[in-house]
């Protein structure tokens, strides 16, 4: 198949022993081989049947996902209904080794995005993701706000490995691009209403309007999300009948009712709207617009405390029970000790994002053989995120912060061919970001009864511009009809400037950081990435490839200095990932069969660390230093599978495997060669099957339940069992009813079908002087019934 500029979508995930994955899938190669023999097309005349062609546009073009010669999972509107996704973390979990989990000690509505061992997650804007997240071909630069919402869209597409040429800055692990559902002259309109467990209520829309016949389309969506909080906060004397005195304003009762509860965490409040305009020029050009908000003021995430020390905590015992959805947070914070004259202060229980973004893809055929493309974006968003990491009256670390960012995005691409011996392309990309960090961070440290220690208050506010600009070329040489070469380089120059404000409480130079004032640090780098990758079709439904690719992470300045030695530059992350596989369709596509192994040198990894006393003017002084901690190896291997042995029965699964190993540790580092990355379960695995009951005139009725697996993982550089996550798996189920004429359609979903309690990040201060471990436990079982009509 030929490809063509310009997209669409699905692909999907099994569970099989870790330690056989690579020979698992070396033996299905050879299994595969013999399969594809007995698959052959449909013939001139007969009903296409089996499983649906999977359009995507991960090369600059449309083309058949099994065309094309990456490790890419895509999933159309349909699966991620049928699979009941809601936000981007649970779409690209159904990708074998994609991790995404929410943000360590609370931060809000961003995510810690890992592929194949790879990703970032520190949410801190001054620091690069290691995933390229994309919006309709526009590159979000940011971590905050990625825990996005689902919204009216036509596709996902997860590409692992490094998207280096392709994606380009910070797609070192991969890449993950959502697709909105384009305007059009069909109505394609509906209205789904919910509820569910903890009084979840949720609406959506969507409808198409044509403005001028054939010409000028309009779409307009809109979702909203009410939910409360599944962890309970409760007060300590109520709870407990002991009395609490931890210092002015901090003792006594927190509560207002007869009962003990004083607040909820984890509940959500999210509206979002967006607004699509198509503009048919002519049949050589066309221009789309889109404008979207959201509005998120959920309530700060759940969290438990695991760890104390009995000296902050003056005998009382702020860990609740082992599977209890409480804890004991005030969201009061209290004062160092450092100014008597400081009271404590209110901390807010949500953590709002507003986000916005407007995009222009403007398509211009310039010829039968020549196409040019342009993508403007600019995108803005403001977060805040409150909380006490020890989840206790006794708020030994503290912390409000706020975070502004806005970034302007262009890209060009003049696409074409030359006859049919080579299909290429040539571009340029140009990013530019302004954001500020500003807030409150209060540390009294553990060290003495109800705190003391440290007695550090700081008031920061903190500018940081970041500047990249890269040219690409892609190209792939059609050598036969079943042979091509892929060649493809991408230069990228990259500046950033950060610069630090400390002040106290009254916003005077801070007496021990005064000279963090206006103090600014810069880095400077450039780039060039390569890919050359050679695939062959042995017959129209069986194709091998193999390829070696390449990818960077942007340097920077450690964003968080608590002292002037603090402020160190980092280097970039690169990495170079060898990689082989095949994409199949056997049985006259009635199962489809994709997998791939690979090696990577991954070298001057970025990690934050907890503790640098060569960089800190006292031993045991706070730091949260981001740092190149040294090299790595990683492997894996990666299954994908999907059955449909009838029309009414469909099985998917996935599984992947992923192997870390430090070939190096750099200087001043405490992590060793036995340690492993953060949030990389080295296994993930996951498996679903649905079949569809035919009612007849009232239609039809189907019954889905899933699997996700992931192993265990650490949340910290210096890997401990105080920041060591269990490995769990969780069950979702979902009854799906559908009228005979498709416009009603009825759901009950069900997550975490089991109930069971788990962890889903952490955050560890076990070491002196906090003596602290905050740690995330994920939704308990919950149920929704929905109700959609569709015009």
């Amino acid at each position: 198949m030929r490809a063509m500029p310009n997209g669409s979508i699905g692909s999907r995930p099994l569970n099989h022993g870790a330690g056989h994955v690579v020979p698992l899938a070396c033996g299905l190669l050879f299994t595969a081989s013999a399969a594809f023999a007995a698959d052959r097309p449909a013939a001139a005349g007969e009903s296409e049947s089996g499983l649906a062609e999977v359009l995507v546009t991960a090369q600059f073009r449309t083309e058949n996902v099994q065309d094309t010669p990456i490790a890419i999972t895509a999933l159309n509107a349909d699966a991620l209904s049928e699979r009941n996704l809601s936000n981007v973390a649970e779409a690209a979990s159904h990708a074998p080794n994609v991790f995404i989990a929410p943000a360590a000690q609370g931060f809000g509505q961003s995510a810690s995005i890992i592929i194949r061992g790879i990703g970032q997650a520190d949410p801190h804007f001054a620091v690069e993701p290691g995933v390229g997240m994309y919006i309709d071909d526009v590159y979000y630069g940011i971590l905050t706000g990625s825990m996005l919402e689902l919204l009216d869209l036509d596709r996902v597409e997860v590409l692992r490995g490094p998207q280096g040429t392709l994606a380009g800055k910070n797609s070192i692990g991969g890449a993950i691009k959502l697709f909105s559902q384009k305007p059009g002259p069909e109505a394609d309109s509906y209205v789904e209403v919910g509820y569910g467990r903890f009084d979840r209520v949720l609406g959506r829309a969507a409808t198409n309007l044509t403005l001028v016949p054939d010409k000028l389309f309009a779409r307009v969506s809109a979702a909203t999300l009410h939910q409360d909080g599944y962890l309970t906060q409760l007060d300590y004397t109520c709870a407990t009948g002991q009395a609490l005195d931890l210092g002015p304003g901090l003792g006594g009762t927190q509560r207002l009712t007869t009962g003990c509860k004083i607040g909820e965490e984890g509940g959500k409040d999210v509206w979002t709207v967006r607004g699509a305009l198509r503009w048919v020029i002519n049949d050589k050009i066309e221009n789309n617009l889109v404008v979207d908000a959201t509005e998120d003021h959920s309530q700060n995430p759940a969290g438990k405390l695991l760890l104390q020390s009995p000296a902050w905590a003056q005998g009382a015992n702020f860990i609740t029970g082992a599977e209890s959805y409480t804890n004991y947070e005030t969201n009061q914070s209290r004062p160092t000790g450092a100014q008597p004259s400081n009271d404590p202060y209110a901390m807010p229980k949500v953590s709002p994002l507003d986000a916005s973004g407007i995009s222009n893809n403007l398509d211009i055929a310039l010829s039968d053989t020549l196409q040019l493309e342009s993508i403007t974006g600019y995108r803005a968003a403001t977060t805040q995120f409150s909380q006490q990491a020890d989840a206790s009256p006794a708020s030994i670390v503290d912390q409000l912060w706020r975070l502004r960012h806005h970034q302007f995005t262009q890209e060009l691409r003049l696409s074409g061919t030359v006859g049919t011996l080579v299909d290429w392309t040539v571009g340029a990309f140009y990013y530019d970001a302004e954001g500020y960090s500003s807030g409150r961070i209060n540390l009294p440290g553990g060290l003495q009864p109800g705190g003391g220690g440290l007695n550090l208050e700081i008031i920061l506010d903190d500018p940081v511009k970041t500047r990249s600009e890269s040219a690409f070329v892609h190209s792939v040489f059609h050598v036969t009809d079943r042979l091509n070469l892929t060649a493809a380089v991408r230069y990228t120059d990259d500046l950033k400037e950060f610069t630090f404000n400390r002040r106290d409480s009254n916003l005077n130079p801070h007496p021990l950081l005064g000279a963090l004032l206006d103090f600014t640090g810069t880095y400077e780098g450039n780039r060039l990435d390569y890919r050359a990758a050679v695939d062959y079709r042995w017959t129209d439904n069986f194709m091998t490839f193999a390829q070696v690719s390449t990818g960077y992470k942007g340097g920077g300045v450690n964003p968080r200095p608590f002292f002037v030695t603090q402020v160190r530059n980092y280097d970039p992350e690169t990495l170079r990932t060898y990689e082989a596989g095949f994409k199949s369709d056997l049985f006259e596509r009635r199962a489809r069969l994709n997998t791939s192994v690979y090696y990577s040198n991954y070298k001057d990894i970025q990690l934050m660390l907890n503790r640098c006393d060569q960089f800190s003017p006292f031993p045991g002084a706070p730091c949260a230093m981001s740092a190149n901690v040294g090299d790595a190896h990683v492997k894996g291997a990666e299954l994908e599978l999907q059955l449909l042995p009838t029309d009414q029965l469909s099985i998917d699964a996935a599984v992947g495997y992923t192997d870390f190993e430090y070939t190096r540790i750099g200087p001043n580092v405490a992590v060793t060669r036995d340690m492993t990355t953060v949030y990389a379960p080295k296994t993930t695995a996951t498996a679903g099957v649905q079949y569809r009951f035919e009612l007849g005139g009232f239609g039809s009725i189907t019954p889905r339940i899933d699997y996700a697996y992931r192993s265990k993982f650490y949340t910290e550089a210096v890997n401990a069992d105080t920041n060591l996550i269990d490995g769990v798996g969780l069950a979702n189920a979902r009854l799906a009813w559908k009228s005979a004429t498709s416009d009603w359609q009825a759901s009950l979903a069900i997550t975490n079908l089991f109930d069971k309690f788990y962890y889903v990040s952490s955050f560890d201060r076990a070491p002196a002087p906090n003596f602290t471990v905050w740690a995330q436990p994920g939704p308990p079982r919950q149920w929704t019934f929905a109700v959609k009509r569709s015009f």
